[in-house]
């Protein structure tokens, strides 16, 4: 058992990582929603507790927010 104590740990890590992704998805779309569905890149870091490059990675991994070329963030939902 001892030899696998470094991959649980591993995997531990990994998973605590995507809960903690999942709970600022839903505070990034909560912002959103709460501001009419878009929003600045800075409001949605301060709502998710994350840099401009943490927001950013985030943000590429959801089908449902996008950036746009002028910098929001905006809800793609009922688009």
């Amino acid at each position: 058992m001892e030899l696998l104590k470094p991959i649980n740990e591993a995997w531990n890590l990994l998973k605590q990582e995507k809960e903690n992704d999942e709970e600022a998805k839903k505070k990034l779309i909560a912002c959103l929603k709460k501001e009419g569905g878009a929003c600045s890149l800075e409001e949605c870091c301060k709502a998710c507790d994350r840099s401009k490059a943490e927001c950013k990675k985030l943000i590429d991994s959801m089908d449902n927010v996008k950036i746009s070329p002028h910098g929001d963030v905006i809800l793609m939902d009922g688009l």
